[in-house]
């Protein structure tokens, strides 16, 4: 840690450190990037995030905001995402009609919150997930990648046994993806041989990296999630549903076009009494129905919905349960408009009472006086299952069953902007043999995500024969004996197909651009930075966080230095805390990769895990795995707000209910009470550093870095 050596001097104060500095752009995105995830519960947010999205009230001629609703989001969308070949070929009204419409509908449905249900549902554990990451990229975007004076080499010796020599090759990869001419090395190795491992011994080891992290999510998100199993089943669900065997038919057709519009017919096609009147033109805009993709996303959910109504069956008929007057109130809640919704919680959360108090409480008094617990505990139960019924049809009513259909005709377009590249894969590539592959994988994660029966660890604990969880070095195994069919994938492509990877270079080239520092990165105009702070290196002379925040360094130290000298006292505590946060976060980091790295087979990753799936002794199974954005990402889901499960009582913490699944959901039969979730979780977080309160941090500077995020926003706009 760095000795703090801020002083004022005539109400002057001196630069932040470079740890400071790197702890506060680390605070000021986590914080704003899920703010702007909090944001799209509002139907208008949408409308104002700006370009390709437009205000509802101009569709004709489209007109975006000029001052973004989640401008991280929206730079991350137009950097990186919007110039994907393909997808830069949309045509607009795919973004402000198809998308736009659909986001609008589903954030106009309400639909449920983590506080009504008592529990972090599978919407909660996604998007703060997908906060996280955004955050790390967002911060790469800002800030941009350090540039090293020195020369990378990239075919030094690398131990790949070793987590501080992979961590240090990702670093020496991404530097040279970024100021070298690493993106036009391995796209030439793509077409050389089919492996991009074959490049260096820097990009082998950094292959293993990735590995090792991509396990580490997933497992978090299908083991140590008490939504893991139940998404699992969803994910079974969709997987049998899937026509592989019939896609597969379709893709022997030699024609192009004939295959492509055999595709959509397999995939769109309705046919419904409604399309077929609409084809005649005997009604227009009439339900015509849904094709298959929308059946398959309907069938899946009502599935889904029928164990939640076995839940509101069973206490409706029950003798000794509630009485009609306490479930009738509940059901006219449900049914109640936003406002009514939130009102509700804030009187929750005045009170310290259950949402049910809460419900009751507008109802009428007696309701509550004659609750008894048993009762109270089942109204809980009726809420939970009818939230999750209603959420699952408005999501079915705004994929499958709105008029316009602009699902499938969103779908129809990205037919349409993909249709060049299609073709020419599909005459020089078996795609046929890509989709088996996509198949196998699935089925392989399935049957990794099940339990599995224990060998032998050396402990009493763990007898062999037990079923145990899946562990992440079972996702490492995973993920290495399905990383030949990606790469033979990138191989034909690259060499089959000229003009794809062309088009996908360039893209390449351009995006990491995009994590440049320099003077030609666009700064907000209405922000001054000090010209003796010029650069992104200036706070990283002392060697300790070198680069600082980076390009946004200057910046930064213009918001802090415009704070009153008590404030800053304040927010230089808590930044040295946070620092000090993200120092120990790194160095479990690289412990728990260290960990995984000695307890996969023969004590080395790159050993070859090529064949079948095999049970092996395992000495010290990880259920933990590397990765700064693990801790961010459960500090969002820790956080949350949850509404007491007791009548009257304190409010709760995701923290509180970690592990508990919701009321009504069911899980695979192969994993049902086979582990704990919450013990697992908790397990995994035992080791992890509390995160500070930082909380002076965003009250002062978090409304100023949203304007800067707004103002860097607006200046790449311009001439767009």
């Amino acid at each position: 840690m760095e000795k703090n050596n801020n002083k004022d001097v005539d109400g002057a104060a001196s630069a932040l450190t470079s740890a400071q500095l790197h702890a506060l752009l680390d605070i000021l995105t986590h914080h704003e990037t899920y703010a702007e995830v909090e944001r799209f519960k509002d139907p208008t947010t949408i409308s104002r995030y700006g370009y390709p999205f437009t205000h509802q009230d101009d569709k004709q001629t489209p007109r975006y905001s000029s001052d973004s609703s989640a401008p991280l989001l929206a730079d991350l969308l137009n950097s990186l995402v919007l110039p994907v070949p393909g997808i830069r070929d949309l045509p607009a009204e795919f973004w402000h009609e198809r998308f736009q419409t659909v986001l609008t509908k589903l954030s106009e449905a309400e639909l449920s919150e983590s506080y009504d249900k008592g529990a972090l549902g599978t919407r909660k554990t996604l998007a703060t997930a997908a906060s996280a990451i955004h955050e790390a990229v967002s911060r790469g975007i800002l800030g941009g990648v350090v540039r090293d004076p020195s020369s990378k080499n990239l075919d030094a010796p690398y131990d790949r046994s070793k987590a501080e020599d992979l961590a240090r090759a990702w670093e020496d990869a991404v530097h040279e993806l970024v100021y070298g001419n690493l993106v036009d090395e391995l796209y030439d190795c793509a077409v050389r041989g089919q492996s991009l491992e074959e490049h260096s011994a820097a990009v082998q080891a950094s292959a293993d990296y990735i590995i090792v992290h991509l396990a580490t999510l997933i497992h978090h998100v299908l083991v140590l999630s008490p939504e893991g199993p139940y998404l699992l089943k969803l994910i079974e669900n969709v997987h049998k549903l899937i026509p592989y065997t019939m896609i597969r038919q379709t893709l022997r057709i030699g024609n192009a076009a004939t295959m492509i519009n055999g595709m959509l017919k397999l995939l769109l096609a309705k046919m419904g009494v409604g399309a077929i009147s609409n084809w005649f033109g005997l009604t227009q805009s009439a339900d015509d129905g849904m094709n298959l993709l929308q059946r398959i996303i309907s069938m899946v959910l009502s599935w889904d919905s029928s164990d939640f109504r076995k839940t509101v069956d069973k206490i409706d008929r029950a003798k000794d349960g509630p009485s009609k007057d306490h479930l009738m109130a509940i059901r006219k809640h449900v049914e109640k408009d936003r406002l009514t919704h939130e009102m509700t919680r804030k009187r929750s959360t005045e009170l310290s009472a259950s949402i049910i108090t809460a419900i009751f409480e507008s109802a009428g008094k007696a309701l509550n006086d004659s609750l008894t617990e048993d009762h109270h505990a089942q109204c809980l139960e009726y809420y939970t299952a009818l939230l999750a019924i209603r959420d699952r049809d408005e999501i079915t009513k705004a994929l499958c069953r709105s008029s316009p259909d602009h699902f499938t005709q969103a779908v129809r377009d990205t037919a349409a902007a993909f249709d060049r590249m299609i073709r020419l894969a599909h005459e020089k590539v078996d795609l046929r043999e890509h989709v088996s592959a996509a198949e196998t994988f699935i089925t392989d994660v399935i049957n990794t995500s099940k339990p599995r029966k224990s060998v032998s660890n050396g402990s009493s604990e763990d007898p062999a024969g037990q079923d145990r969880a899946p562990c992440i070095e079972d996702y490492v195994s995973l993920l290495r004996r399905n990383r030949q069919s990606l790469y033979n994938w990138l191989h034909q492509l690259a060499s089959q197909c000229p003009e794809i990877r062309e088009d996908f270079r360039a893209w390449c080239k351009n995006a990491v651009a995009v994590f440049r520092q320099g003077k030609s990165r666009q700064r907000a105009s209405s922000i001054s930075p000090r010209p003796e702070e010029e650069g992104g290196d200036t706070y990283g002379v002392d060697g300790k966080r070198k680069g600082a925040a980076g390009a946004l360094s200057s910046n930064l130290q213009v918001l802090y230095v415009s704070l009153p000298a008590a404030e800053r006292s304040a927010v230089l505590s808590a930044l040295d805390k946070h620092a000090a946060y993200l120092t120990s976060l790194e160095t479990l980091s690289l412990q728990r990769m260290q960990h995984i790295l000695d307890d996969m087979p023969g004590g080395v990753l790159a050993a070859d895990d090529s064949g079948p799936r095999v049970d092996r002794e395992e000495g010290r199974r990880s259920i933990c795995g590397p990765g700064m954005f693990l801790a961010r990402w459960q500090q969002l889901m820790n956080e949350t707000v949850v509404a007491p499960d007791a009548p009257y009582g304190p409010l709760r913490s995701g923290w509180d209910v970690k592990g508990t699944l919701a009321q009504g959901k069911t899980v695979s039969a192969a994993v049902r009470d086979r582990w704990d979730p919450s013990a697992l979780a908790r397990l995994a977080e035992r080791d992890v550093p509390q995160p500070p309160d930082v909380g002076v941090v965003v009250e002062s500077l978090g409304g100023s870095f949203r304007k800067l995020a707004v103002d860097l926003w607006k200046h790449k706009q311009v001439g767009r």
